[in-house]
């Protein structure tokens, strides 16, 4: 055998040799064909599998990575949820959308704001249908949250609040000035009064959101019964998981598109016409730019529900025009005034003694998302969340805090109570 090899390295072999009947040509014919084959076969997998992973991030993409109009009030998503939610926003071109915005629209004093400084957007830009689906599942996923004081908390009051009454809590409350938006209302000379003589109200909160304000003013009037609705699904569950189920005197039920919103009548409330003594609108997403149909159609039913004598106490930073809209609407429903305060400056105190609070919340909350630490596409979007979330807060640097500042917005406290 070396023999024959030596000789087969040094002399060509004669083609004649290998006739077409020797199994040497025909097994490497054979071989050849088979790796033929498996390389197809191979190429086809492959492809087959890009594609799939392609139109599987795409999918992907498309259902969960609008956060800003692409969800739903009936979903409650889970942490795994949220993680691919993040990742499929960060990966989406809403983004670069946001990065490169330039459709500003002027406020009510004509001034103009920036989304990558000042995080604006425009109302039409997203629904609160989508926005609070996130908001609220994430509360309810990433749990306890550091605060400058040291002491870890729960983030339920998803308020701005107010400084600038006595009431106000001392520092070592994180969510202070949520407290004492939620207290303002039940402050009213005539509230106080009538709660006096009627120690056992019922009450009624449109727009719950956790149900930590509910929570807090069974706390302050021991005696009361409290329902809390939301349109939100994810808002109900965080109601009952985190304060429903050990407050025997709170109860908290889902309303598909709100209180007199679509999908909801009066009767679907199943509040009983005429049985309640106070109802509760506290810094709710309604009346963002006007009075219009879905408010009027709330108020009617605040109306339906209340009893003769009864209350509606109202809390929130709304633009100044819609401040002077409700006062004639209020009359024509057959609502007396009894009483009025504009907490503005408190508001921006309470936001600028909450920037340490809240700038540590939204670390935690963006670094609970792995995707954001992903080089180049993770700092974008942490920075794009940032600018979303703190404006959404009233921060200070952003547009809707610098609104209270110049007062194109008012936070404002009305009372109103029905005619008896």
């Amino acid at each position: 055998a070396s023999l024959w090899l030596q000789g087969s390295a040094t002399k060509q072999v004669d083609p004649s040799f290998r006739q077409v009947g020797d199994p040497c040509i025909w097994g490497q014919h054979h071989m050849k064909a088979e790796m033929k084959d498996m390389w197809r076969n191979n190429l086809i997998l492959v492809s087959l599998l890009v594609i799939a992973l392609g139109s599987g991030s795409f999918w992907t993409i498309q259902r969960y990575g609008n956060i800003l109009s692409g969800l739903s009030s009936q979903e409650t998503l889970s942490p795994w949820e949220l993680q691919i939610v993040a990742a499929a926003f960060c990966l989406s071109p809403i983004v670069s959308m946001l990065e490169t915005k330039d459709d500003f629209q002027a406020d009510e004093v004509g001034d103009t704001y920036d989304f990558m400084e000042n995080g604006d957007i425009n109302e039409e830009d997203y629904t609160k249908d989508s926005i609070y689906a996130f908001f609220y599942s994430t509360y309810q996923a990433i749990g306890k949250a550091p605060s400058p004081s040291g002491t870890d908390y729960q983030f339920t009051f998803n308020t701005w609040g107010i400084s600038d009454v006595d009431w106000i809590q001392n520092e070592a409350e994180p969510q202070r000035h949520g407290k004492a938006a939620y207290q303002g209302l039940v402050e009213f000379k005539e509230v106080k009064q009538y709660l006096a003589a009627n120690p056992n109200p019922q009450i009624v909160e449109i727009g719950c959101g956790t149900g930590a304000g509910a929570n807090y003013i069974t706390q302050l009037l021991p005696g009361c019964n409290y329902t809390a609705f939301d349109m939100q699904h994810a808002a109900i569950d965080t109601c009952n998981k985190l304060f429903a189920q050990h407050n025997p005197r709170l109860k908290c039920e889902w309303v598909p598109g709100g209180v007199g919103g679509a999908g909801s009548s009066g009767s679907q409330t199943r509040v009983p016409e005429g049985s309640v003594d106070i109802v509760i609108i506290s810094e709710t997403h309604i009346a963002e730019a006007t009075i219009g149909p879905e408010e009027r159609a709330i108020f009617k039913e605040i109306v339906r529900m209340l009893k003769p004598g009864g209350f509606f106490v109202w809390g929130n930073a709304l633009p100044t025009t819609v401040w002077h809209m409700a006062e004639p609407v209020m009359a024509e429903l057959g609502m007396e005034a009894c009483g009025r305060f504009n907490h503005t400056q408190g508001a921006v105190k309470a936001r600028l003694e909450d920037k340490d609070r809240v700038d540590l919340y939204v670390e935690h909350l963006i670094n609970w998302f792995p995707v954001t630490s992903v080089p180049y596409v993770g700092k974008r979007c942490a920075h794009v969340t940032d600018r979303l979330v703190k404006n959404f807060y009233r921060h200070p640097g952003t547009a809707l805090f610098q609104q209270m500042v110049t007062g194109a917005h008012s936070y404002m406290h009305l009372c109103h109570r029905r005619s008896s």
